[in-house]
């Protein structure tokens, strides 16, 4: 594999820095919607969506055994291009998700991905979800839909705020530039890709002391949720009861998915 080069990393990295610090600081002194999404790399919205409106969601979900496995190892099913389906709108086409997005990426904010996932295999698979990691050194956030109550049991979203920026991480945000490379479906397909940004859990236990932070863990009842930046450290916890549903949605800047 032929590295990336350190001048192509370094000047766009410092100007995400930048820029990022900035909006941090005016998210927090405006407290717009989505300050805790900027400032924190989290946001979690209980009951976002009626029980009536999941329910039609739920209703008209592809059944599993007509999802894809996963290539990352994940032993996750899932459907891409779930926004064509005219029953998912609600999520697919929402107004405050899409004004979330742009708020954190701008303009060019672009629905990189849309799915419905099933997780179903109870116990660690050994995948690098399972693992504190960062997916990206660039901005990409996503937003995750719970169509079924989460619990501790059911592998919840887990998210350390606070560690979606910061000079710590500039040597694991160049390695994932030298490393990272997405298969031309945008998916892993190789073990390198996949395990790149992954921390130790005792790494991760030594960055959460020196930024005073503690991981979140995402349980709600269906219709929770999750909006979150992808640089910071998260996590899915393994299923013990299965199983879990979500919506799906993956935001970059146009052109910048990495």
């Amino acid at each position: 594999m032929t590295p990336r080069t350190e001048g192509s990393f370094g000047v766009e990295y410092s100007a995400l820095a930048k820029e990022y610090a900035q909006l941090r600081s005016a998210a927090a002194s405006k407290r717009h919607p989505w300050a805790s999404l900027l400032t924190d790399g989290i946001q979690v919205i209980n009951d976002f969506m009626t029980t009536s409106d999941i329910t039609s969601m739920r209703e008209s979900l592809p059944a599993i055994d007509t999802c894809m496995l996963s290539p990352e190892g994940t032993q996750t099913r899932f459907k891409l291009n779930a926004d064509s389906i005219p029953a998912l709108a609600p999520f697919f086409s929402n107004n405050y998700i899409r004004d979330a997005m742009e708020s954190a990426l701008g303009s060019t904010a672009t629905m990189h991905r849309a799915t419905v996932q099933y997780r179903t295999v109870v116990g660690n698979t050994g995948a690098f979800e399972h693992f504190f990691h960062i997916d990206t050194w660039r901005p990409r956030y996503k937003a995750f839909l719970y169509m079924v109550d989460v619990d501790e049991l059911n592998g919840p979203f887990v998210y350390t705020p606070r560690t979606h920026y910061g000079a710590w991480r500039k040597r694991m945000d160049e390695e994932i530039f030298n490393v990272f490379r997405a298969g031309p479906d945008t998916l892993i397909h190789d073990e390198d890709s996949a395990y790149v940004g992954c921390y130790w859990p005792h790494q991760h236990k030594s960055i959460c002391e020196m930024l005073n932070t503690r991981p979140v863990v995402a349980t709600g009842r269906a219709g929770t949720l999750v909006l979150f930046d992808a640089r910071g450290l998260h996590k899915i916890m393994p299923l013990r009861v299965a199983p879990r549903v979500i919506l799906s949605s993956y935001w970059i800047r146009r052109g910048q998915h990495s």
